[in-house]
Order: structure tokens, then sequence, then C-alpha cells
């Protein structure tokens, strides 16, 4: 059984076939203005948004790997921060890190990176804004700082400093 027809999609049908009408008797000069006013502010727009964003990003200072060997001395990451602009404005005071498990945290806000045995350890930067955070259009971006812990690298040659026979 056939749906009737509701006012609503009748009374729009019928302003459709109204507004086609009125822009068919558009002169041509009004029409070209109007396509003219539409580029210029699609390039004004895409001008302003190159110019307004340009200087936005999310980077980490310092290394971003580090390598560690095993044995050594506990290691102390002391930050050497990072930056994060957001619609050009610095949004670096609400960005904060998590490190991963194995890190322990200290009391002057430095990082004690274990090397007692072999691992990755990783601290992840990330930051409450619009472009950077939860809300950001492609998902949370983060920023990760990696601490690899590796076995003592041999060079072939034995305790006495002889090369090892093969």
């Amino acid at each position: 059984m056939a749906e009737k027809e509701s006012n609503w999609d009748s009374y729009n049908k019928k302003g459709q076939r109204k507004l086609r009408k009125k822009l068919k008797n558009l002169h041509p000069a009004t029409k070209a203005v109007a396509v003219i006013c539409l580029l210029l502010g699609l390039a004004i727009g895409a001008g302003f948004c190159l110019l307004t964003f340009q200087n936005d990003r999310f980077v980490l200072k310092g290394q971003t790997q580090i390598s560690l060997t095993v044995g050594d001395a506990p290691y102390t990451y002391r930050e050497e921060g990072m930056e994060a602009v957001c619609f050009g404005m610095d949004v670096s005071g609400k960005a904060y890190a998590v490190p991963s498990e194995g890190i322990t945290v200290n009391e002057d806000g430095s990082f004690t990176i274990p090397t007692d045995k072999e691992g990755v350890f990783t601290i992840t930067y990330t930051v409450d804004a619009f472009k950077f955070g939860e809300s950001a259009p492609n998902g949370v971006i983060k920023r990760i700082r990696t601490f690899t812990v590796d076995a003592a690298e041999t060079d072939g040659r034995g305790d006495l400093g002889e090369e090892v026979a093969g």
C-alpha cells in the first residue's frame, strides 16, 4: 500500500520547483557574480586556515629513542619537554606524560628507567586539546619517548682481548 505524501514533502517539492524556476530566470551576470563570490570566499577561507594553523605542532624536545645497557646504574631521565601548539595557541601546559610499567616517577618529576633486565620502556605524551586530544577528528594523537635496554654488545674478543677462534 502506497503511503500518502505528507504535507511537508508536498511543500518541499513545490519549493524546489519555484527555486529552480527563479534560478533559471536569473540574469547571467548575476550568476557569474555569485560564482565569483563563492570562489573568492573559498580562497579566502583556505588562506585563513593555512595562515592560522601553519605553526600547529606536537613534538617532543630532545631524543625520542634512548638506548641503555643491562647492568648499568638505573638511568634517570629528566624531562626535556615537549611543544604543543593548537590553532595558534600554546597548549603545552595541557600535556601529560604516562610512563610504562617499570618506570618510576621521582619526587622531582624525573623518571627512573630500570636497567636490571632487557626491555623496552616508554613514556607516552598526550595533550588535552581539540586538535590532539580525545575529541580530535582522527583520534587521540600521542608522542612516545622510547628507552631500549639491551645486553652489552660483544666485539668477538675473549676476556684477555684476544680474538676467539672460530
